[in-house]
């Protein structure tokens, strides 16, 4: 057994050089982070019989070891050794066997260790003193179990490694499989990327969708499914109708259901404003009287008095809720009216009293919530709100602010990774016009038309107006 430690700044060039030194069969025996990177120790010709034997040695039945403790010690230890020693100085021991005892017929010729043994003719330290220092760095940096390892590498097994012993074993643990899960992850999805890459219109697909800001993952979910030897020009028709068939859409508008309808969501993504289309918007259908607004933003400065602007505007009347009980009373009386929307009060998504906003949703039931999404916020910063407004248990979601943004494929990844059916899009200010009924085949179509909008630049004459 040939038994190295090699120091890399990361993982990925730590087990190409075990790879380079040792070949696809050697054996990850540890692995830890040091000042330098990462370090590791690996093995080569593996003697799995041997390290059990070492094991077993190493752990003496319990009346033998009350009855003699000093025989179950180790010859340079006061103490019984670990492990990792005893399976270092089995090592050393059978190195130091004569070469006859090594070619027995049952067990394999084992090659010397180049760390663990010098040459006869050069002077240096016994034999078990190497292999004790040896011993001593091994113990120290063995993990209490090994982390996953790439299929190329083998690892140890399960029996031959102590088990955690405490909760900081047990952390430390996961942090390194989580690492190394995402090193693998990484490393598939580059060799992926290649081999898309290697077809022309594939390769079209994912620049295409990288230019509107899709999520690495759905691009090349898309990609996959484009077949390898399409026509060029027809890539991008087939990029799009693949998108479309991903994007969930309500198959029923709200608003001919009615019934209580909440819109939740972060500062600033557009709440109230479509609430005040939506509610023009029905009451071109109906009638002002059969609709009511609820706001519960009374503490913000500025929160609730936008609404009742748009209240006064639309002949609607505004209503307020200051506690889970008042918003549970109050639509008991406004139980008459088709149409109830509330307007949420808006926080952030990491804002401490989100989760008693949302319990007061849950607490009224019968009651419609959708979370609205502003199309111009990061990947990132969306798919956090996603989730920490899934408490909610939103029904759809409504994307506002189309026109603010040329990366709108940002915003349609979030909605096809967390499946929240689209009902509404909004893309100006102007109540009702700017309110339109998702479709999928349109937001796909206009993915190419934001983009050059964003792109387009700014004339004089545009800044003059906007001014």
């Amino acid at each position: 057994m040939k038994i190295k430690r090699f120091v890399a700044p990361d993982m990925r060039t730590a087990f190409r050089m075990v790879r380079d030194e040792h070949g696809p069969d050697a054996v990850i025996l540890s692995n830890r982070r040091t000042a330098e990177g990462v370090e590791i120790v690996a093995a080569s010709n593996y003697d799995e019989d041997l390290v059990q034997r070492a094991l077993q040695a190493a752990q003496p039945p319990a009346a033998e070891s009350a009855s003699a403790p000093a025989a179950a010690a180790a010859p340079l230890r006061t103490a019984a050794p670990s492990p990792a020693e005893a399976m270092i100085q089995a090592i050393g021991r059978r190195q130091e066997q004569p070469a006859a005892a090594l070619q027995a017929p049952a067990t394999p010729p084992q090659q010397v260790s180049a760390p663990l043994a010098r040459p006869a003719a050069e002077p240096g330290p016994a034999p078990a003193a190497i292999v004790h220092s040896f011993a001593q760095k091994l113990a120290q940096s063995l993990p209490p179990a090994p982390p996953a390892a790439p299929a190329a590498l083998a690892t140890v097994p399960a029996a031959a490694l102590p088990a955690p012993q405490n909760d900081e074993q047990l952390t430390q643990l996961r942090e390194e499989l989580a690492l190394m899960r995402q090193m693998i992850e990484r490393e598939m999805n580059r060799l992926t990327d290649e081999r898309l890459r290697g077809s022309p219109v594939r390769a079209q697909a994912l620049a295409l969708m990288d230019d509107y800001g899709f999520d690495a993952g759905l691009t090349r979910d898309v990609a996959l499914q484009i077949p390898a030897d399409t026509p060029l020009p027809r890539g991008r028709g087939l990029m799009l109708g693949l998108l479309s068939k991903r994007l969930p859409i309500a198959p029923v508008d709200p608003l001919d259901i009615g019934g209580v309808i909440a819109l939740i969501g972060p500062t600033g993504a557009g709440k109230t404003t479509t609430i005040a289309k939506l509610a023009a918007r029905f009451a071109e259908k109906h009638s002002a009287r059969d609709i009511a607004l609820v706001t519960t933003d009374i503490l913000r400065v500025g929160g609730r008095e936008q609404l009742h602007s748009y209240g006064r505007q639309l002949g609607i009347a505004v209503h307020e809720a200051d506690s889970d009980a008042g918003l549970i009373a109050l639509l008991e009386r406004l139980a008459d009216y088709k149409l109830v929307l509330i307007d949420t009060a808006g926080m952030g998504q990491r804002d401490r009293a989100l989760a008693a906003q949302l319990g007061w949703l849950r607490a009224a039931r019968q009651v419609t919530s959708l979370l609205v999404l502003p199309a111009n916020a990061h990947f990132a910063d969306l798919d956090e709100v996603a989730r920490r407004f899934a408490g909610a248990r939103p029904q759809g979601v409504v994307l506002t602010k189309l026109d603010e943004t040329g990366r709108l494929g940002s915003a349609l990844s979030v909605v096809v990774d967390h499946q929240l059916p689209i009902t509404w899009v909004t893309d100006g200010q102007h109540v009702p016009q700017d309110l339109h009924r998702a479709n999928a085949a349109s937001l796909v179509l206009r993915l190419e038309d934001l983009r050059r909008a964003a792109d387009k630049p700014s004339t004089p004459e545009q800044n003059h107006a906007v001014a």
